[in-house]
Formats: structure tokens, C-alpha cells, sequence
């Protein structure tokens, strides 16, 4: 416990010395690092609920898409990520990163790799799981990378909402 508590103290020190720094001021090995940071937060954040966190990796406009249609704003996305915890209380999510690329002059970066989402559906008890491909675009603004852009790609789909 302790040394999880150090690590992230130090995880907080080192974010708050780069916070001052402007984008050109920070190794492209460390923007990488810092967007895979940011890329584990989502998991955490979503598995544990953790509505502040998530919202805390978008862009105020930033837009996601799925098979279901596309929400636009940190806002909406928020509404709609809080729906799904009550409609899906055991809902899991996993981003696995399989690439990232950054432009310095736009300072945007992509990310792609494998997404999958699981739970149970209350009517019939049944688990649903899908798992497909993803890409985000991260904007570098106001010192930190966020979220600008979104879309998850279903690919498979088994169990009991995949029928309806």
C-alpha cells in the first residue's frame, strides 16, 4: 500500500513539473509516455466507475463514435457513460493500445488497437461480450492531452444483446 502510495505521489510530481512546460518543451518519448498514461486511465477510470476521471481525458468537444450512433461534447459523453453504468451495472471495458503516432507540428496524436466490452444483460441473465478495433485522436491543449476524437468499431458480437 505504501509503495503504491509513493509511486503515485511521484507519478503526481512529475506531471505537475511537465504541467508548466509547453509541448515543445517535452521529449516525444515522454508525450508517449504521458499518452499511454492518459490510455490507462480510461481503463481504470471506466471499470471503476469513476465518471470524473474519464471526463478528465476529453476535449470539451470531443466526439465518439460507435455502431449506435455518435455523441458529441464531454457532456453528452459523460450522460451517456453514466446511463450505461446504471443500465449495466457489471459493465467491463478494455482499450489495449496497439500503436501510437504523434505529429509535432499539429500536435495531435493517433492511437489504434483492440477494444472489447462485457456484461450482463438483466432480462435473461446472459453475458454479452464484443470486442472490436479502435482509434482516437488526442489534441495536445492546455498542457495536457486530451481526447478530441473517437470511434469503436464492433467486429464481434456473442450473447444475449447481440440477438436483439
Amino acid at each position: 500500500m505504501i509503495k503504491n502510495y509513493s509511486a503515485l505521489l511521484l507519478l503526481i510530481a512529475v506531471l505537475c513539473s511537465l504541467s508548466h512546460l509547453s509541448y515543445g518543451q517535452i521529449s516525444k518519448q515522454k508525450h508517449l509516455e504521458l499518452l499511454k498514461a492518459r490510455s490507462e486511465t480510461w481503463n481504470k477510470a471506466f471499470n471503476s466507475r469513476d465518471t470524473t476521471a474519464l471526463a478528465g481525458l476529453f476535449s470539451a468537444q470531443v466526439t465518439l463514435s460507435n455502431a449506435n450512433g455518435s455523441r458529441v461534447g464531454a457532456a453528452e459523453n459523460m450522460r451517456n457513460f453514466r446511463a450505461l453504468f446504471r443500465l449495466r451495472p457489471d459493465i467491463a471495458w478494455m482499450n489495449r493500445t496497439q500503436f501510437t503516432e504523434i505529429d509535432d507540428q499539429w500536435q495531435v496524436a493517433y492511437e489504434t488497437g483492440e477494444w472489447n466490452e462485457s456484461w450482463t444483460n438483466t432480462q435473461d441473465q446472459s453475458k454479452t461480450r464484443i470486442t472490436g478495433k479502435y482509434w482516437l485522436m488526442w489534441k495536445y491543449e492546455n498542457n495536457r492531452w486530451a481526447i478530441l476524437s473517437g470511434i469503436f468499431t464492433p467486429l464481434t458480437c456473442g450473447g444475449g444483446h447481440c440477438k436483439e
